[in-house]
């Protein structure tokens, strides 16, 4: 819901959202203006991401279902981005 997008995260969720980043800057103050519309946020606060990009996820988006690619193999540290 942040950016007034009611079809994101934490209402719904499409499979490019970038959930951690979402969750970082929520608890860093981003969603108390909804409480507290006084409340400004710290400029940070928009800057805040987990470090990975679309770019760096190697894993692409299928044209058919299941439409999400094959998940990293977590006792393969290759495979990791």
């Amino acid at each position: 819901m942040l950016g007034g997008d009611l079809a994101g995260f934490p209402k719904g969720r499409r499979p490019k959202d970038d959930v951690v980043t979402i969750e970082l800057r929520a608890v860093a103050g981003a969603t108390f203006p909804l409480i507290d519309p006084k409340f400004v946020p710290d400029t940070v606060v928009a800057s805040l991401t987990d470090g990975l990009t679309a770019a760096s996820v190697s894993s692409p988006f299928l044209n058919k279902f299941p439409y999400l690619g094959l998940p990293y193999a977590g006792n393969n540290p290759a495979n990791t981005p």
